[in-house]
């Protein structure tokens, strides 16, 4: 039996590669390793470097040293209530991932929310042809078959929205999940 492996589905062609060439992609490449590595982690850190309250504290500290000592306590466990004001809600929970303006007969209100997310995956049959290699033979020829492939989707939620009148906190919705 000869093993083929399709690489690449598209309209325009398909290529496969025996299974030899799996051995060959485990050798690291000489950029792969430490120096890559960090390359990829540095927009990581900076975006979670204001990813914490304590972070959002130290650099806001005026701000925060003038809120009472029972805030200041909620605010460093990342935690609000009911009265909170824009920059209380903004040192405990960062930077909103929408803003919403809502209007009603009493007024305009400021929505913030905050989203989660999560990936579902689901397998579906492919039919089609493929252009293929013997790993043998080398001769490429094109066989009619079948693969599965998983197909992501990304679901994104709020799970957090907060309601701003006057610059106060006048409701919080939370996902119950």
């Amino acid at each position: 039996m000869r093993c083929i492996i399709p690489t690449r589905l598209n309209r325009s062609s398909t290529r496969a590669k025996p299974c030899a060439i799996l051995k060959t992609m485990r050798k690291k490449h000489p950029w792969h390793g430490f120096g890559l590595g960090v390359l990829c982690l540095l927009p990581l850190c900076l975006l979670v470097a204001c990813a914490t309250p304590d972070a959002r504290i130290k650099k806001h500290q005026d701000v925060f040293d003038a809120f009472p000592p029972e805030i200041q306590e909620k605010v460093r466990e990342g935690e609000i209530e009911i009265g909170f004001n824009e920059d209380m809600v903004f040192i405990a929970l960062g930077k909103p991932d929408r803003e919403y303006l809502r209007r009603t007969a009493e007024g305009e209100l400021t929505v913030w929310s905050y989203t989660a997310h999560y990936t579902q995956t689901r397998r579906e049959m492919i039919d089609g042809r493929f252009n293929v290699r013997d790993p043998h033979s080398g001769r490429r020829h094109t066989v009619r078959d079948s693969v599965w492939v998983d197909v992501p989707t990304y679901h994104e939620y709020d799970r957090l929205r907060v309601e701003f009148e006057d610059d106060r906190v006048v409701a919080i919705e939370e996902l119950n999940r």
